[in-house]
């Protein structure tokens, strides 16, 4: 792991010369070692007895708090605690450093590889994660003052990265699977109807309105009363089938909201006008 990853600082030789007593005064050198710390990115950071919003609060820490993590799942991070016991809190919240691993590996838009590759990074370049996704990328600060994702299979830190990288490239194979079967047949998809909608994207902490916790890839929010909670929908522009089971007040009608994993990622997504297809 990253734990070996260090930045050291050099207190240099000062010497100070005192005006009209001749005296002079020496500051002796000395190196002092400092561990790369996660640090809290939030005003309030809650440290939870599970990973996930649904488990009991056990403590917080403030802004700029340094964390001892033990490892990184679904988001979350493992920290060890003062008491000796561990928590967990949201990967959203916390930056810490990272140093790559693979030869080349590109920085994309979003957490996953069908994105466009907007930056390669080299082996043993360090980069500043901002944030762990669910699904075992991170988002990571780039040199022009905006983010990128990269997979966090090629990412070491200071904390075990405990996700499933297994299915890494079958997403891309299963887009592949449904277009073809949508351009032979839409009955192989068991479509009900198709429909031209407004798409806009969220993200977040929190809840459902079904009471489930929002997962990207899965999650859309929709207008009931149009598409019921429950309904399985297939977005041909990201190549997936989601599940409606939040809604929104600006969600009305013809609109779906499709969780996404990060502010900038909605940001870039902005309003589209798609078709999607219901499935029976």
């Amino acid at each position: 792991m990253i734990k070996n990853l260090k930045r050291t600082t050099v207190a240099t030789m000062a010497i100070l010369t005192i005006l009209n007593t001749g005296a002079v005064f020496a500051q002796t050198s000395n190196n002092e070692t400092i561990k790369d710390a996660a640090i809290v990115s939030a005003d309030k950071l809650n440290v939870r007895s599970g990973p996930s919003t649904s488990h009991d609060i056990i403590g917080a820490f403030e802004k700029d708090d340094d964390i001892d993590l033990v490892s990184i799942k679904n988001g979350w991070y493992k920290i060890e605690m003062e008491d000796g016991k561990t928590g967990w809190t949201n990967g959203q919240y916390i930056t810490l450093d990272g140093e790559i691993t693979a030869d080349k590996l590109n920085v994309r838009k979003g957490p996953a590889t069908s994105y466009d590759i907007v930056e390669t990074k080299g082996k043993e370049e360090t980069v500043k994660i901002i944030k762990a996704d669910e699904n075992g990328w991170y988002e990571v600060e780039l040199k022009d003052g905006k983010t990128g994702f990269v997979c966090g299979k090629y990412v070491e830190t200071e904390a075990k990265n405990e996700h499933d990288y297994s299915d890494l490239y079958n997403v891309s194979k299963e887009v592949s699977t449904i277009t073809t079967s949508t351009s032979q047949s839409t009955s192989s998809l068991n479509v009900a109807k198709t429909m031209s909608v407004s798409a806009t994207a969220y993200a977040g902490d929190g809840i459902t309105s079904t009471g489930v916790v929002p997962k990207v890839g899965r999650t859309i929010a929709v207008d009931p009363s149009v598409i019921p909670y429950g309904t399985k929908v297939y977005i041909p522009a990201l190549g997936g089938v989601y599940t409606a089971e939040d809604c929104g007040g600006a969600i009305k009608g013809n609109k779906i909201d499709i969780f996404m994993a990060s502010e900038s990622e909605c940001n870039t997504w902005g309003v589209r006008s798609i078709e999607i297809q219901i499935l029976k």
